[in-house]
């Protein structure tokens, strides 16, 4: 299964597969052909840009949940319901993420990252934002 798609403000990521291709460890996988696939690769790669812009938001969860207590409430019962629904929000944020990194086709990701680094440890250069301004930019 790959993963597409993005997830929106208030809307969860939900993985969705693509039709073809088979998830490593089924029968028939034979390791390293199932990478040899272009668009399972550029798949791996969204997946990976979603969790990427799913951590830069986390960053800001205790900040945007404990905002409702720094603003003077007309009442402790509105302060209350603010408080709430910011935790509310921050409390989905992070299980979409847990979802996203628990996720099968996540695992298999970072599994065959590591066993390419560990087969290939020579060249591999430091990634830098700065080489991908828009890689923040969530793909429609």
């Amino acid at each position: 299964m790959a993963i597409i798609g993005a997830a929106q403000p208030g809307n969860s990521f939900t993985p969705q597969s693509s039709g073809h291709g088979q998830v490593a460890g089924q029968p028939g996988d034979t390791g390293n052909r199932i990478w040899d696939d272009e668009e399972r690769i550029e798949n791996a790669l969204k997946v990976l840009k979603e969790m990427h812009i799913q951590v830069r938001q986390l960053r800001s969860v205790i900040p945007r949940f404990m905002a409702p207590l720094g603003k003077p409430q007309p009442s402790p019962e509105v302060l209350f319901l603010h408080f709430s629904a910011s935790v509310s929000s921050a409390q989905q944020e992070i299980l979409t993420f847990r979802h996203l990194v628990r996720d099968g086709e996540t695992v298999e990701i970072f599994k065959r990252a590591k066993t390419s680094r560990e087969e290939k440890p020579e060249g591999i250069k430091p990634w830098k934002v700065t080489e991908h301004p828009d890689w923040l930019t969530r793909d429609k």
